[in-house]
């Protein structure tokens, strides 16, 4: 889909999520409120434009914070305000909107991820001088919405009492790369909008694509400037790179530290097709249990814009509300646990509740499941090739397995390209309710010294129609070590987590290309991606009876009820 409807869609949303957080919890609560709005001066000078709504005559009251870089170059009206406003003043609260800088009718310029950290803070430092301020805070926005605040959590201020964080991830390298191929359709496509948006210098070139070589001269090529944050994310594709731990700009160092150093009660939610999905999931795995115990992963079935695709409805029985935020009712529980220390019903502090696709249950546990019994599937026989040229159009598969924009889509018929190469897997034998990480083990060979091998899973459940699993990406090189042309080696991909069912007679069906049209590609040489100005054509081969699916399944047990 497109991003910028995403955006537009996304901030509705979370909007409306946020406005409906609450209990009564103000001195004193007005029938009639009050609006505010302002040019709040940063540490630099920059003014960002802020507005909120408070219970008029109120003493002192808890705020809902909500920090944003999608609104309009508009101000926003107050009778909207006030009417959107509603349920959280009607129950004591004051509602704080700030736009972010360099984008809505703040000032400065927005370079995605940069200046949140001090501008974050300099809110809060705001807030606590105000005469309505009583001392509790709350945290609210998803995937944007959560990085501005991650931004500035491990600081740990004590008066943030609660946050509910969806859809992102807190670790740079995760939003920016899979086993070093940059996210072209993640972050690149998002950044392509919003950097620099109220910039009209720029020259925003759209004939420059993401699969152009060199990589690294993408931001000149496209808005016509060497942006320094691009250059860094870009020039550092290994996860074990100093940088992302250096606090340079685009390292990101102080996110990933936000989840483990803060001790507010943080609500997780994500969902099977979130391209954030992962990451959360290894948020939740990096952390000590003692961190946990006050926090909830939440994995429900939709994509990230918190709707269920389109090809799922009918598929998932009574799945509650249709989509993300029903929500609303898990916030007010959420936030009643801040409170009172009542546990949430829909999120129990310390656990984490993922939906299974097609069993239609939620399933509950200490962390992201992965099932304990390993069933392996392999791929065929003999061995298929393919010709892969960097320099044509890279196939476009439809939808993503959560790890880029788009979603469960359902994919076109085997072999519908011919650098694609499909395995159609005889029906499942048996029931089965799959847990965790899948991996594919392939073994392959290359003329090339190194290449990439891209991986497509799918199910049929009997339908005629192939429903998107997981996908994934590597590189013969990937491991560190270095590849001899024209031999044979294993490369194994292990995708997103996942839960769902297989029934007796459901196929599942294995794509491998060496290109995906969300990743930028790789130039079929050694050495980093990004500074590859003259690719090469690879001619690459997968064996197919050394190469297997794996599944790793749990034995049918009673689920819990869904609500």
């Amino acid at each position: 889909m497109a991003v910028d409807k995403w955006m537009r869609r996304s901030i509705v949303v979370l909007l409306s999520a946020a406005l409906l957080v609450g209990a009564a919890a103000c001195v004193l609560i007005p029938s009639i409120p009050g609006t505010y709005e302002l040019m709040m001066p940063m540490p630099d000078g920059v003014r960002l434009y802020t507005c909120g709504t408070l219970p008029r005559g109120a003493k002192k009251c808890p705020v809902v914070v909500l920090r944003t870089p999608y609104w309009e170059e508009k101000k926003m009206s107050m009778n909207s305000l006030r009417m959107v406003g509603m349920p959280v003043y009607r129950r004591g609260y004051i509602y704080l909107v700030q736009h972010c800088r360099g984008t809505g009718m703040s000032e400065g310029d927005f370079v995605q991820f940069e200046a949140e950290r001090t501008d974050g803070q300099a809110l809060l430092d705001w807030i606590r001088k105000q005469p309505w301020y009583n001392g509790e805070i709350f945290l609210m926005g998803g995937s944007y919405h959560s990085s501005v605040h991650w931004a500035y959590l491990d600081t740990n201020p004590p008066d943030i009492k609660g946050a509910v964080l969806p859809i992102m991830d807190v670790d740079n390298y995760r939003i920016h790369y899979r086993n070093g191929f940059y996210k072209s359709g993640l972050v690149g496509d998002w950044s392509k909008i919003v950097y620099r948006r109220k910039d009209r210098t720029l020259k925003r070139d759209e004939s420059v694509k993401f699969s152009d070589f060199p990589l690294v001269d993408f931001a000149k090529r496209y808005w016509g400037v060497d942006e320094p944050v691009f250059r860094n994310v870009v020039s550092h594709p290994r996860r074990d790179d100093p940088f992302w731990s250096s606090g340079e700009p685009g390292s990101g160092a102080c996110s990933r530290r936000g989840f483990l150093d803060s001790t507010m009660p943080v609500m997780l939610v994500t969902g099977a097709y979130d391209p954030f999905l992962e990451g959360m999931c290894d948020m939740w795995r990096e952390t000590p249990r003692s961190r946990l115990a006050n926090c909830s992963l939440l994995i429900d079935a939709c994509d990230h814009d918190g709707k269920i695709p389109d090809e799922m409805k009918g598929t998932l029985g009574e799945f509650p509300g249709g989509g993300r935020l029903q929500d609303h009712d898990a916030i007010f529980d959420w936030f009643e646990y801040c409170r009172t220390g009542k546990p949430s019903p829909t999120a129990p502090p310390g656990k984490v509740r993922i939906y299974s696709l097609w069993e239609n249950a939620w399933i509950e546990s200490d962390m992201p499941p992965q099932g304990p019994r390993r069933v392996d599937f392999r791929l065929g026989e003999g061995a298929r090739s393919w010709t892969y040229d960097p320099k044509r159009e890279l196939p476009d598969f439809p939808g993503s397995g959560a790890l880029c924009f788009g979603g469960m889509r359902f994919q076109p018929d085997p072999g519908w390209r011919d650098d694609v190469v499909s395995f159609v897997l005889p029906p499942v034998g048996e029931r089965l309710d799959v847990r965790g990480r899948m991996e594919a083990s392939l073994a392959v060979s290359s003329d090339c010294e190194d290449t990439a091998f891209y991986v497509r899973v799918s199910v049929d459940k009997g339908e005629g129609r192939w429903y998107l699993l997981r996908d994934d990406i590597t590189s013969l090189c990937a491991d560190g070590r270095e590849y001899a042309p024209g031999t044979e080696k294993t490369v194994v991909l292990r995708m997103s987590d996942i839960a769902f069912r297989l029934e007796k007679g459901d196929r599942l069906r294995v794509d491998v290309s060496s290109a995906c049209s969300q990743f930028a590609p790789h130039g079929n040489v050694k050495g980093v991606q990004c500074f590859v100005r003259e690719p090469k054509v690879a001619r690459n081969t997968v064996f197919a009876e050394r190469s297997t699916l794996s599944l790793f399944v749990d034995e049918p047990a009673a689920p819990l009820a869904n609500r």
